[in-house]
This record gives C-alpha cells, structure tokens and sequence, in this order.
C-alpha cells in the first residue's frame, strides 16, 4: 500500500507578514475595546498620534541597540492630549492632514513646510480630525503662533496663487481666441 504521508512546505514570507498584521489588528482591538491604551505597548506601526488611557501623547524613538542595529519603541511623551483619551488615530486622518504612520518625534518643523500646511488646514482635516488638530495647535502655541491665523494665512496664499493663475489663463485665452479669429493680437503687437 501506498504511503501517505503529509507534505510539509515554509510558509510565505508574504503570509507570515499577514499573519503578523492579523495578529496585531486582533490586540490592539482587544486592547481598545478594554479601552486601556499603553503607549509601550502599542506596535511601532500605531504610535506615532495615538493618545494612552491616562492622556498622554504616545511618540515613536528610535533606539540603538547594542549590536547597532536601530529599532523603533513606542514610548508615552509628557504631552498629554487634551481632550482625548485612548485614541488610535484612523489611516483617513493621517491621510488627510499630510500625515505619517512612522513619524519619529514631535516636532513643528512640518509646520514650515507649504504642503504640510496646506493638508493641515483642510476642510478634511480640520473638520474630522481633533486628535490632530488638538496636538499642532499646542505645537504652535508652543512656538507663539495660533494656528488658526496659520491656516488663515495658508487660505488666502492660495487664494492669492488663483486668482495669479487666473489672471494669467486668461490672458493665454485672449491671445488664442484672437488669433484662432483671425484678428490682431493686441497683446503681441505691443511688444
């Protein structure tokens, strides 16, 4: 008789990592729905913007280790959030207000980048994003700038470049209505 034995092959590598994120999605919710937060232990994927049980802010550090090798920790800071407790911030908010799941530190130097303002400042994430915007108007506070005259003045920047392009478009349309008629280009006679 034939023998029947069971073929054993490795694992993936790529169902090992789902494996691993499966895992880690179950403790976390498990952790939430305990409604207790640590932020040394949460996985270095959720750190950076989450909020522990006792209020405080959670922050992602890089450590060296003994053979050289960095790693990333989740440590609680001294910020506490104001009104926030045990908050995992949701993927759409990093997404919407410009923001990275890896983000070391805390830091307002973002705060000088046009681009970073700008998704700070949206209607997307000023509207549905409190965990965030709590945290960057204390770092402007900290920084003796508010905010909101911040995003006031990033409005009006882009206002400003509009109504600039806009003027300029058209301009262009009057040079190519003109010449598609068949007329003079006043524009390009005076040069």
């Amino acid at each position: 008789m034939a023998s029947t034995k069971p073929i054993h092959a490795a694992p993936s590598s790529s169902c090992i990592f789902g494996l691993l994120i499966t895992l880690m999605v179950i403790t976390v919710r498990g952790v939430q729905s305990a409604n207790i937060i640590k932020c040394e232990e949460l996985p270095a994927e959720l750190c950076a913007f989450s909020v522990s049980s006792s209020g405080n802010r959670c922050v992602l550090e890089k450590v060296v280790m003994m053979d050289g090798t960095l790693q990333f920790e989740c440590q609680s800071s001294v910020v506490l959030a104001e009104k926030l407790v045990a908050w995992i911030e949701s993927e759409e908010c990093m997404n919407a207000c410009g923001l990275e799941r890896m983000a070391v530190g805390m830091s307002t130097d973002s705060l000088l980048e046009p681009e970073f303002t700008k998704k700070l400042c949206s209607s997307k994430c000023c509207n549905n994003c409190p965990n965030i915007i709590d945290l960057y108007i204390n770092l402007a506070a900290g920084e003796g700038v508010s905010l909101s005259s911040m995003c006031e003045s990033e409005k009006r920047r882009s206002q400003n470049l509009i109504m600039k392009s806009g003027s300029s478009l058209s301009t262009s349309k009057l040079r190519f209505h003109s010449k598609s008629f068949g007329t003079r280009d006043p524009i390009a006679s005076s040069k």
